[in-house]
């Protein structure tokens, strides 16, 4: 009976093969900067200077291979599944500043082919006005920059002075640019066979983006007979990131390197912001345990088209959340609709929740795995049937996705397109809570 629960739990890493492949909230700026440009230190602050990742690194490097050594023996002894960093990529300081931003992206695990540019976010409405821009493909080691095309992107320079703020909202998008891609041994890269985080758990390795579903997705509340069969589940990261970004910000702002420190603190704010997402952090919501085993056991027998239908349904549901979401948060920005249930919520966050180490897993992930059969309900009763229903049919890229506002009026009336805001509304007043707590945690002094 253990082989075949085990085996049928491995099948199930098939259902997140491509939910995973999946970002969790779209323009993370286009909600952290309803939250952030709420807190007066942080509005009030005076522009700060703009410095290169390579001067940066270079004037405090001593001061970094401390704090990561120490960062490492944290992470070895708080992160019960985390494999270690190899000794021979630990950041050492040699005082070579011509390899030196190499040896912090081995050092700290991520794509060394990230584009990391200096730039700003612009929000929806706000323009140019005649200075530099960055083209998308200049900040993204994907190949699909579509949706980023609406977004304008203002180029800076070294010296430059902008405000905290600015900085902040930007870099709450940046993990999503290509950081966690080929960080595993069997995705093809070079980085990936030397960082040690063995084969990718879950997702799709050969998907642009699937490779870095396991540091941008929490599987922390599953039952655990799932987990004692299914231990792939537990090898995810956002917690080191959380916590690495954490560390760095803090130190930066130590060393009196605040553009740093605030765009630190913006990447970790992204995964933190992940985990308000139920599809990050339930794999089916709405699905019991027993019948997900049930499922997987079909399949084994040969019997998989539950599998399968689980598989697209699951996809097809977390495309719609997060195109709705997007959708209507845009347009909220583009009609200055400051009545929007989004932005209300993102203004007014639950009761406050003070930031520590298990915060990610214990506060954030959690609550959004108590809500994810909730979400689910909400998909179901006001969602065209076609899109969350019909496992034949392929949400993503249709053209009902595309129009979702308008498929989902039509369907339901106003009223469905207000239940799906307000069921949004409510992660998104964890999702203000969390942020602002991640912030107050690093500003505490």
């Amino acid at each position: 009976m253990n082989r075949i629960i085990r085996t049928a739990l491995l099948s199930l890493a098939m259902v997140f093969t491509i939910n995973s492949s999946l970002w969790a909230w779209s323009e993370h700026p286009l909600l952290a900067h309803q939250v952030l440009s709420r807190i007066p230190q942080l509005a009030s602050s005076e522009s700060i200077e703009v410095r290169e990742l390579r001067s940066f690194l270079f004037r405090n490097e001593k001061a970094i291979e401390l704090k990561l050594a120490e960062l490492e023996d944290w992470s070895r002894q708080n992160l019960p599944n985390y494999d270690p960093l190899p000794e021979a990529l630990a950041f050492k300081a040699t005082g070579n500043k011509e390899d030196i931003v190499i040896r912090f992206y081995h050092a700290i695990r991520i794509n060394p082919n990230v584009k990391m540019r200096l730039y700003l976010h612009l929000l929806p409405g706000e323009e140019a006005e005649g200075k530099p821009t960055v083209l998308p493909q200049e900040l993204t080691t994907l190949s699909d920059v579509s949706e980023m095309k609406r977004t304008v992107y203002l180029a800076l320079s070294e010296g430059d002075m902008v405000s905290p703020l600015s900085v902040l909202v930007s870099a709450n998008d940046e993990p999503d640019y290509g950081f966690d891609l080929g960080l595993y041994e069997d995705n093809n890269t070079e980085h990936g066979k030397i960082y040690g985080f063995g084969s990718q758990p879950f997702g799709n390795p050969n998907l642009d983006y699937g490779s870095q579903a396991p540091f941008h997705m929490g599987f922390y509340h599953e039952a655990k007979i799932i987990f004692k069969f299914g231990a792939f589940l537990k090898k995810t990261y956002p917690e080191y990131r959380i916590q690495q970004y954490k560390v760095l910000s803090e130190l930066a702002f130590e060393l009196g390197e605040d553009y740093w420190a605030y765009r630190f603190m913006g990447w970790g704010m992204h995964y933190l912001g992940d985990m308000s997402m139920p599809y990050h952090t339930a794999p089916l919501p709405g699905t019991s345990t027993l019948k997900m085993l049930w499922i997987n056991i079909k399949a084994m027998i040969g019997l998989s088209r539950s599998k399968d239908n689980a598989v697209q349904l699951v996809s097809n549901k977390h495309s719609v959340l997060e195109r709705f979401q997007w959708l209507e948060l845009r347009k909220a920005y583009e009609t200055n609709d400051s009545l929007h249930p989004m932005l209300v919520a993102l203004q007014n966050p639950v009761e406050m929740v003070e930031y520590n180490s298990q915060f990610p897993v214990h506060i954030a992930a959690m609550g959004s795995v108590d809500v994810s059969k909730q979400v689910n309900k909400t998909l179901l009763k006001w969602v065209p049937k076609k899109l969350i229903a019909d496992p034949k049919f392929e949400a993503s890229g249709s053209a009902e996705l595309q129009e979702l506002n308008k498929s989902i009026e039509e369907y339901k009336g106003k009223e469905g397109v207000d239940q799906m805001n307000l069921a949004i509304a409510q992660r998104f007043s964890n999702y203000s809570m969390h942020i602002a707590s991640y912030y107050n945690a690093i500003n505490k002094n």
